[in-house]
């Protein structure tokens, strides 16, 4: 028995690559399995075509960028998450993945109530959204970054300011108390 997949435009969330070590090859292997728009700094060109990864836009803060594959888009900015929420705003693409080891939540909140971001950094993932609510295994680390939100946690200890693990097997909740969003991240 065979199943077709149809994949329509801005179905899949968009691959947005600040640092390509924020995730291992094969998560990014996963991210890409269904040929999202890929966006990358100019940094990791190189290292992404090596790999055989067809880039649609290239972020940089150079005027004469030349890169060798065609059909690339190259966006000269100098504020990149920006720019790069407003390409995605014209394309009517409003979920987004990034891959980005030195991100300020407080640079990332402002999208969250028009995008969907995922955002992978030191191989952990962290979602945007105002409550968490999933089942674990028990000795499971959850980080909880400081959103200035005070919010309500079940089923899980608290090891320092934004780290927690998982009590016992069963659901975790995370509640923001008055609705605005947590950034939670789980190790990968």
């Amino acid at each position: 028995m065979s199943s077709h997949h149809v994949v329509r435009e801005n179905q899949e969330p968009a691959l947005l690559i600040f640092d390509v070590d924020a995730l291992d090859e094969e998560y990014l292997g996963q991210l890409l399995e269904w040929s999202p728009i890929v966006i990358a700094s100019d940094h990791h060109v190189d290292f992404l075509l090596a790999r055989g990864i067809k880039i649609d836009v290239i972020l940089t803060a150079q005027q004469d960028l030349h890169v060798e594959q065609d059909g690339v888009l190259v966006i000269c900015s100098q504020d990149f998450l920006t720019d790069v929420m407003l390409y995605l705003r014209s394309r009517n693409q409003f979920a987004v993945h990034i891959l980005w080891n030195s991100f300020q939540p407080n640079v990332i909140l402002p999208y969250h109530k028009e995008f969907v971001v995922a955002l992978y950094s030191k191989q952990v993932k962290y979602i945007i959204q105002p409550t968490f609510d999933k089942w674990m295994p028990d000795d499971r680390q959850i980080i909880i970054l400081n959103t200035n939100t005070d919010y309500h946690t079940e089923n899980l200890e608290k090891i320092s300011d934004t780290l927690y693990k998982s009590i016992q097997t069963g659901f975790v909740r995370i509640n923001s108390k008055n609705g605005e969003p947590l950034i939670i991240g789980e190790e990968l």
